[in-house]
């Protein structure tokens, strides 16, 4: 009797978080509505938002189906976001629901959760609570979706088992009968309403039962598989020997779910093969020396020889002494079954003796799931040509294959992990289930700590060395491999001058570092237990783990980051508080004072007060237009010229001249764009001298000519070379009584409409502005 255990966790199924997802938005307000829905598809490509503004409305999109998740307001005239909430559980009792609303408190929060809404998020001025929402509906729609993607696995389960052509228990976490499908019921004698709600007493032998109920504690303990090959009784009282496979499914958490036992007759199979061995004992050598099954046929397709591994290989019935003289084309009918495809089986062994021409290495899937690699030649026999045929199971090589796919899946996995904790323990799970790594750890370098501390490891490591140390600078093979970032298979690491502990029971370890990050280590208690396929995955593995590593560090970085904004934003609002209010105020009265003593009396230094004041007054203007939030950009046909002449009236132009050289329509938001013109005008005037001359005309790209944005010009002094780019930086002035605002808001505003904006030298050496990315019309507006 062979057994063999293995602890394979159970799966939950995953879904596609790229496939789309459509949002219901409910708002009163159209505006609201709007926004959120722009924001939203704006955060997340997968987006598609449809709003209604009327609550019942909303309940007929939720009952036209094709709804991933319904985001609604609390305070709506018809229906509140809770009422809203119950009707649409009423229609749909799991699609995600999240309550958006401006009006917020804890009694408000409380009810929300307790009303069982998905989230709860209290909107906010600024776009950072879109932000949140949309990071909200994404895990909210992943989960449901998951939830649905399980149930469906456990329907399609369902269906498997009914329709399986394997004998198939069904227990409980007591091992109480649950189900019991009819292939069972045939092999066991015994109907499902027999079995169900006892135990497995009735078909297993007396003398096998303490053995069985050993393998049902083991089972337990555990949580893996096991298999057997063992008696039954049947209801008649025949004894059968049956295969057994057992598996207990657990949940993530590691909580039983159910356990299935799968079955079949082997009974007439093991006398058969017992029957040709003992029968062929002494032909049985025939080409036993190869690893590969083997048959030769002549011209008339009678077989010369076959080896004994083809006979195992294709389950064949008789033996190589009894095939030798046999029609070949009889004895293919006989294992035909035994392919997962029989007519294509026996298509292609036609069809390669038609052809005459050598096939190497043709994979063929057996009806057992197993997979053998079929070659062909043809043999020159004296009279005529005979056929070689080579069959090689390449089962282990194909599983190879699939490891390296779910390696592929694995790193999947380890990219959403969004903690160094959960990457470590998704690496040490993939080590052990794809890699058959059972005993391992990961250690993760911890600064504080000075040294590689253990964050996840398997049970089986536990068990082998107890809790993982901590290894420090210096004292062990796993810091050697760290420093080095060599991967390093060990066979004996009692005889490495490194080794940690002397006296541990583990014999062999193989260490995959994990770049700057740490070292995954694999331990065994036999010597020589790693082979060179298990080092070439397991740095695939360590090599996505370390990926996985320095994404989560870099988004925890990007977190920082966003807090930090968040505080400057903060900052932000109060001193635009001050500068509208506290600053403006007493400017006012400072000015409104000076007025009045200018009317009074006489004297050279109220001018320079005056002058002060001024500038004071624009220097809090442009803090104000570069502190506040953008606004949004409304674009509308422009004539450019047009526009640029009424800014020429506004500024302070003294002998200046300007020239416009186009006469085109652009796309822009007006107030934005004559905030642009204006302090280009302002700046050239101010920069240049009384007379300079300033010229607005439109660029060509250097491809197919067309106009691909304006400059303004003058002939100034012009800006040295190595300021240019520093020009436009907040505070940064070429004259002591500028406010080196004026060029930040020009840029502020340019980027505001995906335009470009960059400071140059004119033809005649003065400054040059050209601002790029622009979208002219064809004609102008009338």
């Amino acid at each position: 009797m062979t057994t063999t255990m293995a602890d394979r966790p159970y799966e939950y199924p995953t879904t596609d978080s790229s496939e789309g997802i459509r949002v219901l938005h409910v708002d009163d307000d159209p505006d609201v509505a709007e926004l959120t829905a722009v924001a939203l598809e704006r955060e997340n490509d997968a987006f598609t938002v449809v709003t209604e503004t009327d609550a019942h409305a909303g309940l007929d999109r939720v009952r036209e189906g094709a709804i991933d998740c319904i985001v609604s307001d609390y305070d709506m005239p018809d229906l509140t976001g809770l009422a809203l909430l119950e009707h649409v559980r009423e229609i749909d009792p799991d699609v995600p629901f999240v309550l958006f609303t401006a009006k917020g408190s804890e009694e408000i929060a409380s009810e929300a959760i307790s009303a069982g809404v998905t989230d709860y998020i209290q909107k906010g001025p600024r776009m950072d609570a879109y932000t949140v929402l949309a990071n909200r509906v994404e895990n909210a729609v992943d989960q449901y979706r998951s939830r649905q993607a399980l149930a469906e696995s456990q329907r399609r389960l369902s269906r498997f088992i009914d329709q399986s052509p394997l004998g198939t228990i069904v227990y409980d976490e007591t091992f109480t009968i649950r189900r019991v499908n009819a292939a069972a019921e045939a092999i066991t004698g015994y109907e499902a309403a027999d079995l169900v709600g006892g135990t497995w007493l009735p078909i297993v032998p007396s003398e096998i039962r303490r053995h069985v109920a050993e393998v049902e504690r083991q089972l337990l303990a555990d949580k893996g598989g096991y298999h057997s090959v063992n008696e039954i009784v049947t209801k008649a009282g025949d004894r059968r020997l049956c295969s057994w496979h057992n598996r207990v499914v657990t949940d993530a958490d590691g909580t039983v779910i159910t356990i299935v036992s799968q079955f079949e007759d082997v009974t007439e199979r093991r006398r058969q093969r017992h029957e040709l061995e003992e029968t062929n004992a002494v032909l049985s050598t025939l080409f036993d020396t190869l690893p590969v099954g083997v048959l030769a046929e002549d011209v008339d397709r009678t077989v010369l020889a076959a080896n004994e591994r083809i006979f195992e290989l294709l389950e064949m019935p008789g033996s190589p002494a009894e095939a030798a003289g046999a029609d070949c084309e009889a004895l293919a009918a006989t294992v035909s079954d035994r392919f997962a495809d029989p007519e294509a089986f026996r298509t292609g062994v036609d069809r390669r003796i038609a052809d005459g021409e050598p096939v190497e290495g043709e994979e063929i899937t057996l009806a057992d799931g197993r997979t053998v690699a079929r070659s062909y030649r043809p043999i020159e026999l004296p009279d005529g040509r005979g056929h070689l045929w080579v069959y090689q199971d390449v089962t282990d090589r194909k599983r190879h294959e699939r490891r390296l796919e779910t390696l592929s899946e694995t790193s999947q996995r380890l990219m959403t992990a969004r903690t160094r904790e959960a990457v470590a323990g998704i690496a040490v799970a993939a080590a052990r289930d794809v890699l058959d790594l059972e005993a391992n750890a990961v250690h993760l370098h911890d600064q504080d700590r000075g040294g590689l501390v253990p964050v996840a490891a398997t049970d089986a490591l536990r068990e082998l060395v107890g809790d993982p140390p901590t290894f420090t600078e210096g004292e062990s093979i796993a810091w050697r491999v760290y420093e080095t970032g060599r991967a390093l298979s060990v066979d004996d690491v009692r005889e490495d001058a490194d080794v940690y502990d002397p006296e541990t029971d583990v014999r062999s370890e193989m260490y995959l570092p994990l770049g700057e990050y740490g070292v995954l280590i694999a331990g065994s208690e036999t010597v020589e237990a790693f082979e060179d396929h298990d080092r070439v995955l397991g740095e695939i593995l360590a090599g996505n783990v370390a990926t996985a590593l320095e994404q989560v560090d870099r988004t925890e970085t990007l977190r920082e980051h966003e807090r930090e904004l968040v505080d400057k934003n903060e900052r932000l609002e109060e001193f635009t508080s001050v500068a509208s209010h506290d600053l403006r105020n007493p400017l006012n009265v400072a000015q409104g004072r000076l007025e009045l003593a200018m009317t009074e009396c006489d004297s050279e230094h109220l001018g320079a007060v005056d002058r002060s004041l001024a500038r004071m007054e624009t220097l809090i203007e442009d803090l104000l237009t570069l502190a506040r939030e953008d606004a949004d950009v409304e674009l509308q046909p422009i004539d450019l010229s047009a526009v640029t002449r009424r800014c020429w009236q506004t500024v302070e132009t003294t002998d200046a001249t300007l020239t416009v050289e186009t006469d085109r329509t652009i796309r822009a938001d007006e107030g934005l764009l004559r905030q642009i013109l204006e302090n280009l005008l302002a700046n050239s005037v101010e920069h240049g001298g009384e007379n300079v001359r300033i010229e607005i005309g439109q660029l060509s790209d250097a491809g197919d000519g067309a106009p691909d944005g304006f400059y303004v010009a003058d002939d100034g002094p012009g800006i040295p070379e190595d300021e240019r780019e520093r020009v436009f930086e907040y505070g940064f002035s070429g004259t002591s009584d500028g406010t080196g605002f004026g060029l930040a808001i020009v840029e502020k505003y340019a980027n505001a409409h995906g335009w470009d904006v960059r400071a140059t030298a004119s033809a005649t050496g003065g400054a040059r502005f050209e601002i790029t990315g622009v979208e002219f019309l064809e004609e102008s507006p009338e």
